[in-house]
């Protein structure tokens, strides 16, 4: 088996806005730089949007290059198909590329529309009535490795609490925060977790959220007007025939003294996602 790359999720954003999110597979040790390209046919041609290091999402506003004009942008229109590929190169050189991935899941015309009004009045509801403004760290599974405490013989790290790669064997732990809204249930119970060097009781919450990003265990939540840090330990979907509408998600709460909450959430640099 060697370097691939597979299209994960591409969900529009209202009002101009698309989301599209991939995942590495077989990746080398290292920095692998990640290009974005568009065509609004499958065949092309293929307009650059980005090229940079170690992403793992993209957001492309098409409402930039029609002047912000809503009717031409038109992501919510049946009609309106835009495609996506992604090529990454690893380090040794070696390139793997995308199949190209349409904006329009495989639903019919009256399912296709129901999944994108949902997907709205989620996000209308929780920014304005009872959401919470949530900073999500996706923990990194591809990257250079972390120099302090990766031992490169038993691919595994040696320091549970290390400062340089907080337990993920990697520099920097978390990619860049994606800055949503969500809601944060009440906790259900609480759990007792031991590892070699503590005990820790952490209570269990869930959080619904839309479709973006689309997140897995170990990802990091961070609850920003309060700072309260959850690890995902199980994510599970709202569907439309099989199509992913909103994400529910089992967290547990961080101990304050858990090298999670070392983890830098550093939000200056970050636009919000809705």
């Amino acid at each position: 088996m060697s370097l691939s790359v597979e299209i994960t999720n591409v969900v529009p954003l209202f009002p101009t806005r698309v989301f599209l999110q991939w995942n590495i597979l077989i990746p080398e040790d290292g920095t692998h730089t990640v290009k974005v390209e568009r065509s609004g046919s499958s065949g092309g041609a293929w307009t650059v949007l980005t090229s940079e290091s170690d992403l793992f999402y993209y957001i492309d506003d098409l409402g930039a290059q029609t002047g912000g004009d809503l009717t031409k942008a038109a992501l919510f229109s049946l009609q309106r198909q835009v495609y996506y590929r992604v090529t990454v190169t690893a380090p040794s050189g070696a390139s793997a590329v995308s199949a190209v991935h349409g904006l329009v899941p495989d639903l019919p015309p009256v399912q296709a529309g129901l999944r994108r009004r949902l997907q709205y009045d989620q996000q209308i509801l929780w920014r304005r009535l009872n959401g919470m403004k949530l900073a999500i760290l996706k923990r990194k599974q591809w990257g250079a490795r972390c120099t302090v405490c990766f031992d490169p013989t038993t691919r595994s790290v040696t320091q549970e609490h290390c400062s340089t790669c907080f337990g993920t064997s990697f520099t920097g732990g978390y990619h860049t925060p994606v800055i949503t809204w969500g809601r944060i249930v009440t906790p259900q119970n609480v759990n007792t977790q031991t590892t070699e060097r503590d005990v820790k009781e952490t209570a269990t919450k869930r959080i619904h959220l839309i479709d973006v990003p689309r997140l897995q265990d170990s990802d990091l939540i961070v609850e920003i007007d309060t700072n309260e840090r959850y690890i995902v330990r199980l994510q599970e979907q709202t569907e439309i025939r099989r199509k992913p509408v909103h994400q529910e998600l089992t967290v547990s709460t961080v101990d304050h003294h858990s090298i999670e909450f070392r983890v830098l959430a550093d939000l200056s640099f970050t636009l919000p996602l809705l």
